[in-house]
């Protein structure tokens, strides 16, 4: 029965969904009339033609849907009156619940009092909810008129409806039935297109012209502030120097923009990639986030190969490898003050002949068996620019002899020399040399040597003086003599077992042996075939030559040799060691190399204030390009430390390229590109290279002396400044008369009042005191003859260069131009 009351209920709530306006037609077959009524005892009610539709419908309370509770109340259990008036009303009931529209808003009857508030609220939602309950869907094809409509069993009458309180005189209980699930509504077509306003509505990205539909995606929710860090950062940390931003926030686990913001707040600004090489930073920086740094100094250490010195390491030798060595000797002074006479003198031979201008530019090592033993000299240059192979020259000797001539006195490289064995600590003896010329004093030589707290022996000091001539040769044995004594007071010793040290003096470029070094062994023995290391450059020795040019195949201390064999020429004062084998050296080479990149690399960068500062004031000057070429290393860095020196505030130099060898081809296309001059020292041109430099128009300068390559240099610098334009005035013209010609135009007649008016001057017109033009003269005649020049107290008659304006009255200045070099 339950089942048969869903489908009746529904089927009835259906028809009247489809066909609300045929309410009238089926209310006319099947309500009953007034009559019936009338004798069935009930109340009588007008006729259906005088109500109102209205007010019918206001009648019509649909059945409440009957849950299965309400369903299993059987026929027997109700009382018999309430089963006549049931079973009397099923026409009736049926007839007004077909006709019950939904959501027709039917009146709720009121419970009478003796139901409590909270009973009469639970029915009358029943029958709310019943009488809102929805339909169908509004489409159907089956004809209301042919639902069939079956009498609800157990359904109370709507006379009962409209009097609850009926039900309860009869003993009907009332159901407890929990309310009915909500359908909601169709959704209006018009509601369905209301968009709401999003974020690509407040940025402007929405184009509602040519936006086609797309499906929203869905977004999940973000779970903001609930994620929680589950970094592990390292408590103790260890990295090499220098390390970059973004590796030790790699290694400390963080940003390298919370590194970045620490460094910007100390006033540091880096950024992601620069380099941090200073120990203290990166330590405060471990300590802002918790963590301390190590720095780890293995790498140093092993590219290092050894921490001790030459001379530690000779010291922490045993006593019974130690070996007497021969003592090293350089001559140091003053230019033309005859070192290198005085060495061949000792060496007898004539070095002197094979020096350009008879001086020296270069650093020699030789050998030489006196008396008291061999000696191991060096010869450096006493010009000015070769400071620093006089420095290299103070710190790889034992004893300096200090040549002073004794005719001119202590000059400047003199000072300079003595300086520099000072601070070497150095023992030295003055050598007081030409004693052969008249005009030598040496009290002279005293008095200075005092001046410079230097006393000598004959005036009761300490100094050694030793009065000596290179040309007769006098005086040199004492020199060597107190050398020797000088030598046996240092008790000078090494270990010739050990791996072999030295320092480099010099290196070149040969022709036919390739990279050339000159070394000096201080420590150990070095043998042909062995691997070695310098600063970034690395070599297996091939070859090894004495002064003389023999082979040599091994090489003791204090003893020089020329080796080859080398990776990259060396810089001249590199020291240098053996190692155990060539992959070794080559290994630590380039490591080495590595790590001045990265040291280069981490140094501070120029701001963009200065930077750009740098850029305008150079911008103002000229650029005189150049590209130098030198025979050795030691003279290539003279040539280019003396040309530096040169200040200018119009020209600076600029150096494309420097390095040792000959001039060739590559070097004329790298000047034709850069447009540089090539400057050359000690050095030639290739022949090929020769036709080159005519064919582009290379300007080449190739000295011998190094003071001629600075004055040319200085000249080329001249050379480059715009000169400047002088007027000299040279005479006066006043303008007496005015004549017009039809082909000239106005010719001034004039009178030369002062100095002479040349036919090729330029001329100023002044007009009231000003200048209104100013040009040459376009013909220049005297009694209708052109004429070169007019003198003071002349007449002439002067037409101007395109100048239409001349009155009379006007003064024209008459003047000549001079053009003056500028200076550096």
């Amino acid at each position: 029965m339950a089942k048969n009351l869903k489908l009746n209920i529904k089927n009835l709530q259906l028809a009247g969904a489809l066909k609300p306006k045929k309410i009238s037609a089926s209310l006319s077959k099947t309500a009953p009339s007034s009559i019936d009524v009338k004798k069935k005892g009930g109340t009588s009610s007008p006729p259906e033609e005088e109500v109102p539709l209205k007010k019918r419908r206001a009648r019509i309370i649909s059945a409440p849907t009957a849950p299965q509770e309400a369903a299993t109340h059987s026929k027997e259990e109700l009382p018999a009156m309430a089963q006549e008036d049931f079973d009397s009303s099923k026409t009736e009931s049926s007839i007004d619940l077909s006709h019950a529209s939904p959501g027709a808003g039917a009146p709720v009857p009121a419970w009478p009092k003796e139901l409590d508030s909270a009973d009469a609220r639970r029915t009358a939602d029943i029958l709310t909810n019943s009488s809102a309950t929805p339909s169908a869907p509004a489409r159907s094809t089956q004809d209301p008129s042919k639902i069939h409509t079956q009498s609800v069993r157990g359904a109370p009458s709507s006379e009962a409806l409209k009097d609850p309180s009926s039900l309860l005189k009869k003993g009907i209980k009332k159901p407890s039935v929990p309310p009915s699930k909500e359908l909601r509504p169709q959704k209006k077509k018009a509601e369905s297109l209301v968009r709401s306003f999003d974020s690509r509505d407040r940025q402007g990205l929405r184009d509602l012209d040519n936006e086609a539909w797309r499906k929203r995606r869905s977004h999940k929710p973000h779970r903001r502030g609930l994620d929680e860090d589950l970094t592990i950062r390292p408590k103790v940390l260890s990295v090499h120097l220098p390390i970059s931003v973004k590796d030790l926030a790699q290694d400390m686990k963080l940003k390298a923009s919370q590194l970045i913001a620490k460094l910007l707040m100390q006033g540091v600004p880096l950024t992601l990639n620069d380099l941090l090489d200073d120990e203290t930073t990166v330590q405060l920086l471990g300590h802002e986030f918790g963590c301390e740094i190590e720095i780890d100094r293995s790498e140093e250490k092993r590219i290092q190969i050894t921490d001790k010195t030459i001379q530690e390491e000779i010291e922490a030798s045993l006593s019974n490898n130690l070996e007497p060595r021969s003592p090293v000797v350089a001559f140091m002074g003053h230019v033309d003050h005859g070192k290198t006479s005085l060495i061949d003198a000792i060496r007898k031979s004539n070095r002197v002949a094979s020096e350009a201008g008879s001086i020296t530019q270069h650093i020699g090592a030789f050998r030489v068996q006196t008396d008291a033993g061999w000696i191991t000299i060096l010869d450096t240059p006493g010009h000015e620019a070769f400071s620093e192979m006089r420095s290299r020259g103070a710190h790889v000797t034992d004893v300096i002899v200090l040549v002073v001539a004794g005719d001119e006195g202590i000059k400047e490289q003199t000072k300079e020399a003595i300086e520099q064995a000072k601070k070497a600590d150095v023992a030295f003896v003055v050598a007081i040399n030409k004693c052969d010329k008249p005009n030598f004093d040496a009290e002279k030589v005293y008095r200075q040597l005092a001046d410079l707290d230097l006393l000598p022996e004959s005036w009761g000091g300490t100094t050694i003086t030793v009065n000596c001539s290179a040309l007769t040769g006098e005086g040199i044995k004492d020199l060597l003599e107190m050398t020797s004594i000088q030598a046996e007071v240092l008790e000078l010793k090494a270990n010739p077992t050990t791996r072999a040290r030295g320092t480099v003096l010099e290196s070149q470029m040969h022709k036919g042996l390739g990279l050339v070094a000159t070394v000096l062994v201080q420590n150990g023995t070095l043998r042909k075939n062995d691997a070695i290391v310098f600063r970034e450059q690395w070599g297996r020795i091939k070859t090894m030559h004495d002064e003389h040019g023999e082979i040599l195949l091994e090489a003791s201390p204090s003893v020089p040799v020329k080796i080859t064999g080398l990776s990259e020429l060396p810089l001249a004062g590199d020291e240098f060691i053996v190692v155990r084998h060539e992959k070794e050296a080559r290994e630590l080479a380039e490591a080495r190399a590595e790590g001045s990149k990265r040291h280069l690399a981490a140094q501070a960068k120029m701001s963009s204030l200065e930077r750009m500062m740098a850029n305008k004031e150079n911008q103002e000057k000229k650029i005189l390009p150049l590209i130098l070429r030198a025979d050795v290393q030691g003279s290539l860095e003279a040539l280019k430390n003396s040309l530096s020196k040169i200040r200018s505030d119009k020209v600076r130099l600029e150096f494309v390229d420097a390095n040792v060898g000959e001039i060739s081809e590559s070097d004329i296309d790298l000047a034709s590109a850069s447009k540089a001059t090539i400057v050359g020292f000690h050095t030639t041109v290739e022949s090929r290279a020769e036709d080159l430099i005519k064919q582009k128009g290379i300007a080449v300068y190739n000295q011998d002396i190094i003071y001629h390559i600075i004055e040319e240099v200085k000249e080329r610098m001249r050379s480059l400044l715009d000169k400047l334009v002088e007027e000299k005035d040279i005479g006066k013209v006043h303008v007496k008369a005015i004549f017009k010609s039809s082909q000239l135009g106005l010719i001034a007649g004039c009178q030369v009042t002062e100095g002479v008016l040349p036919r090729n001057a330029f001329l100023r017109q002044n007009r009231d005191g000003k200048i209104i033009w100013k040009g040459k003269v376009a013909s220049l005649k005297r009694e209708k003859e052109e004429v070169k020049e007019v003198k003071e107290g002349y007449e002439c008659g002067l037409l101007l260069e395109g100048q239409r304006d001349v009155q009379i009255g006007d003064v024209i200045e008459v003047y000549e131009l001079t053009y003056l070099e500028q200076s550096l």
